[in-house]
């Protein structure tokens, strides 16, 4: 945005927004209690709060800024497993409370039902219709298995109030206003259908944001905004989510004209047309065994003790190794891959309609910027941190031998005969392999690997072997050799597990080594250098940016008291002296300016971490972060760096990317691509 001396346009401006207020706002500076204000759409009549926010303004002076919030305004109806449509807002809309959430697991003290489908607005108060702010529509993420528009986490009124109170100091050209929404996400925001009956997919929860996306675009100027100047911005799951938007060009330029990817794992597959078809089935056949009914015939409780079992770790376990492309397992109520070849017995080819081809070959349609952190994978990883210590020894007192900790009895030499359970797969593989190929080539490719796999195994395998390699492997894919190539570079290769820091010799790091060998691998496989790729990959149409954060925090937004899993991933996203790293969503308090962690819970930023929340929550929100760190050939980063300032890293892969092992070339992201390691499991 052009910067405007703070002089007599500033005056102008703020006394401008003064004098709008006026009809609408609470008498008194210090009366910080809500009253209603209501915005005419068509024959509706919308009521909302004015709310009186206060922040530090750019001077360093405490300001109260007025915001009007209108919150739970439904956007579309649907019906369970039925696509949404959307809905006009007649007669009175009341919108003075969030609406509820959307049915997920956890999150119980939270209003949830499937009638959830709502957005909320945050704009300056008392603007008119037509004033065409720019508009930043947020889409939130979870996993696709919870999270809302209403968290305490992203609710936009901070950052609106800044953008108010910053124009009126000459910093801004204008104010802007902020949307979020709900979505239905688990079960019922993906679950597969049959494209032949159904040809719009069962992918539910992408169709409600493009639904959302499409009431905003026919109602924001009701309330100031600018329907061709809309912004969309997303973390994780919310930014997978714009990765898969990107792909309808009847919502990527028409419903959204600029695009903030943060942190989407490009890495992680979507699963294909059958891997959905069978999850589908089982969780059908569960159903079934459970309750005696269909899925669509469950009650709400009973459809979330189905998805409960889908959590559960052998099924998560079962799906990593069944769900293809590898890796699309770790997400398995992500969208699904709604296209596919038919083969012989079928027909022929289905198109698919939200999602139709795995979004690392999208062309972006508008400028994009994308970006990963520095610790991304660490509570993706958390949950194995425990295996990796299965081999620590200690010395047996009596005899003086080094004995195992876990499971004594079973000793470092112990084997164990795997011939009969690996040629009975072989055989079942052999078996349906031609019945499979002519119902589904991509299966029946898959099974084949598999059992070339199993072939090269031996029959007589140590029992008691380093996990690291073997959870490597299911991870990125037993059917391709992802895993085996990156094990084959010391970046990633595999420690002596049997100690747990080592024993003392150079490079050994032992138990813990594996630890942070397995996080820096999914980290680059599945964030950062599939962000860099897929950044490299995009034509010179439409300027993008890619953007590196670093910063080390005095808070850990990943809290302790949230159970096992809670607490191994805030373990993980913890520095040894308290400190946070800059783990996945770390960057949230500082983009939305809000001291409150990924639990809603008060979190207390020291000096340092509340100047980034300043500078972060505004640069955000204008034109230079799409404009001013344009990706070229330099290789050139935005890095928001461990002290918390924004600067442009020039040769990026050289300089902060540089390998241990030199056949990876001077940057582990050209080394990995170059040996084709990145996206190997992925179809072309």
């Amino acid at each position: 945005m052009k910067n405007y001396s703070r002089s007599i346009i500033a005056t102008g401006i703020a006394l401008a927004l003064v004098a709008c207020n006026n009809d609408s706002s609470t008498s008194g500076k210090d009366n910080l209690a809500p009253s209603n204000v209501t915005v005419k759409v068509g024959d509706a009549q919308v009521k909302g709060l004015l709310e009186k926010i206060k922040i530090t303004n750019l001077d360093n002076q405490a300001e109260t800024v007025d915001v009007e919030a209108y919150k739970g305004i439904r956007y579309a109806i649907a019906n369970r497993f039925q696509h949404s449509h959307l809905v006009e807002p007649t007669e009175q809309v009341d919108a003075t409370a969030f609406g509820d959430i959307c049915p997920q697991l956890g999150n119980e003290a939270i209003a949830q039902s499937e009638d959830c489908l709502s957005l909320n607005i945050w704009r300056p108060a008392g603007i008119p219709a037509g004033k065409e702010l720019p508009v930043y529509v947020f889409i939130h993420g979870g996993s696709f298995e919870s999270g809302a528009g209403s968290s305490a986490l992203n609710q936009a009124d901070t950052i609106v109030a800044q953008s108010i109170s910053d124009t009126a100091l000459g910093e801004r050209e204008a104010p802007f206003i902020a949307v979020s929404l709900n979505y239905r996400v688990g079960l019922l925001g993906s679950k597969w259908v049959d494209a032949e009956v159904n040809p719009h997919g069962g992918n539910y929860g992408i169709g409600d944001q493009k639904r959302a996306l499409e009431w905003v675009n026919k109602y924001i100027a009701h309330f100031g905004g600018d329907n061709s100047n809309v912004t969309v911005f997303g973390e994780s799951a919310g930014a997978m989510s714009i990765g898969i938007l990107q792909q309808d060009q009847d919502v990527a330029g028409p419903y959204y004209q600029r695009a903030i990817m943060q942190s989407n794992p490009y890495g992680i597959a979507y699963k294909d047309y059958g891997s959905a078809q069978r999850l589908q089935s089982q969780l059908e056949q569960q159903a079934q065994e459970q309750f005696g009914q269909s899925l669509a015939e469950l009650s709400l409780d009973e459809l979330k003790e189905v998805q409960a079992y889908a959590k559960q770790p052998t099924q998560l376990v079962t799906g990593l190794v069944t769900s293809f492309p590898a890796t699309s397992g770790f997400l398995p109520f992500a969208p699904y891959i709604e296209s596919r070849e038919k083969s012989l017995i079928g027909g022929g080819k289905i198109d698919g309609y939200h999602i139709v081809g795995q979004p690392i070959h999208t062309e972006f349609h508008v400028p994009t910027v994308v970006g990963f952190n520095s610790d991304e994978a660490n509570i993706f990883t958390a949950m194995l941190d425990w295996m990796f210590l299965y081999n620590i020894t200690t010395e047996d007192p009596e005899t003086g031998e080094q004995v195992p900790v876990v499971m004594p009895g079973v000793s470092q030499t112990d084997t164990t005969n795997i011939s009969a359970p690996k040629e009975a797969v072989i055989s079942l593989i052999k078996k349906y392999y031609w019945a499979v190929w002519a119902i589904d080539k991509e299966l029946a490719a898959q099974m084949k690997a598999i059992q070339q796999e199993l072939e090269a195994m031996p029959d007589e395998v140590v029992t008691r072997q380093n996990l690291y390699p073997i959870i490597t492997r299911l991870f990125l894919g037993l059917q391709n050799q992802t895993a085996n190539k990156a094990l084959e570079f010391s970046d990633y290769a595999a420690f002596d597990d049997k100690t747990l820091a080592g024993k003392g010799e150079e490079g050994e790091k032992g138990a813990l080594g594996n630890i942070g060998q397995i996080r820096k691998l999914a980290n680059d496989l599945l964030f950062t250098c599939a962000a860099r790729e897929v950044v490299n990959r995009q034509s010179t149409n439409h300027a993008t940016t890619l953007y590196h954060y670093d910063y080390t925090s005095s808070i850990n937004i990943w809290p302790f008291g949230h159970g096992m899993m809670g607490n191994l991933a805030a373990l993980s996203c913890s520095n040894s002296n308290g400190t946070g790293k800059a783990c996945h969503a770390s960057e949230l308090p500082f983009v939305f300016n809000k001291a409150v962690n990924i639990a809603g819970e008060t979190i207390y930023p020291n000096q340092q971490d509340r100047q980034l929340m300043s500078t972060m929550s505004r640069i955000w929100f204008t034109d230079k972060l799409f404009e001013g760190y344009p990706r070229n050939s330099t290789d050139n980063v935005l890095m928001i760096n461990a002290d918390g300032q924004f600067v442009e890293q020039l040769d990026w892969g050289n300089t902060l990317n540089a390998p241990q092992d030199a056949r990876l070339g001077s940057s582990i992201c050209e080394g990995i691509s170059e040996q084709g390691i990145l996206f190997d499991y992925m179809p072309k």
